[in-house]
């Protein structure tokens, strides 16, 4: 770990990363103190939040709670919101791996502990949603899938993470879901079976939504997922079924609004899509779970055991990190932590590396 930890300061010595992200608090929030007592923000410098972010087999002490952050870029505000985090089973994420390549990450035999976080686009009149998060999904006494370590697991934090923002979930007038897996889509319906985001407009892969609605669980290909495909299947068609009224299904690659399109990067599920915005000259990818772990970015030829075809998704991996090297653009990662997921990609000698954004 070590050697990769200096290898990793090499490479971002050399990128000359200067992104600066701010944090603030609006008065709105202050009336949901009682909702929002563990309610926190951090300020990490650029290297300790790689080698933080590259600490495979870590825990946290606590389980998550509601933050945010907040930037600015021309006429487009970003907001990250956390809605928590779960341990899962490390086999999930990196069950492919070589038993040398597993020995010298040091990575975790049993649980590792993978971050959710949330990205809502405000430009103009128009408030966009990337995915409604875990909803229960992680917190004690869900049945979904028992076989989580709850211990330091907690999710359903968005709607807190949000308001802590200062935006209630009926502003949100968008959402654009990049792929029906239960951590993007279990946060549809809140405990009544009412829509979470009442007043928005959805957006999904066509592709993603006729696998949902008609999967063989005979052909799935994501094998960490086969024990609890039952439950996967009942997840995402619950949360698209109280869509239906109020969705469009694209193609693909295609502009959803000024300055938002959809872009196909197939692998992890049938239809599953990254979101790209142009704001100020810049772009920012939002890759949802193009790569789960930042090692991921170091060893792109490892495929999670939750990528439904992990030769697509390698191929999407590598295409997009090359791309992103070379543009210099911003990205947002759900997994990519540490919180708020923001950062670049680097060129660094054969493979890639994550450098997180810092900010003031």
């Amino acid at each position: 770990m070590l050697a990769l930890a200096l290898l990793l300061e090499s490479c971002a010595a050399s990128s000359g990363a200067t992104d600066q992200w701010t944090v603030a608090v609006p008065s709105r929030a202050r009336r949901h103190s009682a909702r929002l007592a563990g309610f926190k923000h951090e300020s990490l410098p650029l290297i300790a939040s790689i080698r933080g972010a590259m600490k495979t087999g870590d825990q946290p002490l606590e389980p998550p709670t509601a933050q945010f952050h907040r930037q600015v870029i021309g006429e487009a505000e970003l907001l990250a919101l956390c809605d928590g985090g779960i341990n899962y089973p490390a086999a999930m994420i990196f069950g492919r791996v070589s038993p040398e390549g597993a020995t010298r990450y040091n990575l975790p035999a049993r649980q590792l502990f993978v971050p959710y976080t949330l990205l809502l686009v405000r430009r103009g009149r128009n408030a966009v949603l990337c995915d409604v998060g875990a909803g229960d999904l992680g917190n004690p006494g869900d049945q979904a899938f028992p076989g989580l370590d709850h211990s330091t697991s907690r999710t359903n934090l968005l709607v807190p993470s949000l308001l802590a923002a200062g935006m209630e979930p009926r502003e949100v007038d968008t959402v654009l879901i990049t792929h029906a897996h239960p951590d993007h889509v279990g946060g549809m319906l809140d405990a009544e079976g009412r829509l979470v985001f009442p007043n928005a407009h959805y957006y999904v892969a066509r592709q993603e939504w006729d696998y949902w609605m008609s999967v063989d669980p005979a052909v799935v290909g994501a094998r960490a997922l086969r024990e609890h495909l039952e439950q996967l299947i009942a997840i995402a068609r619950k949360a698209l079924h109280a869509i239906a009224e109020r969705v469009t299904l694209v193609e693909g690659d295609e502009e959803v609004m000024s300055g938002i399109r959809f872009e196909r990067a197939l692998g992890h599920t049938p239809g599953h899509l990254m979101v790209t915005i142009a704001a100020g000259g810049q772009t920012i990818h939002n890759i949802s779970d193009v790569v789960v772990h930042p090692l991921f970015l170091e060893h792109p030829e490892w495929a999670a055991d939750i990528d439904m075809d992990a030769g697509l998704a390698d191929e999407a991996r590598r295409r997009f990190f090359a791309r992103a090297a070379e543009e210099h653009t911003l990205v947002f990662g759900h997994h990519l932590g540490p919180f708020p997921n923001l950062g670049r990609i680097a060129k660094c000698g054969d493979a890639w590396q994550w450098q997180p954004v810092s900010w003031a």
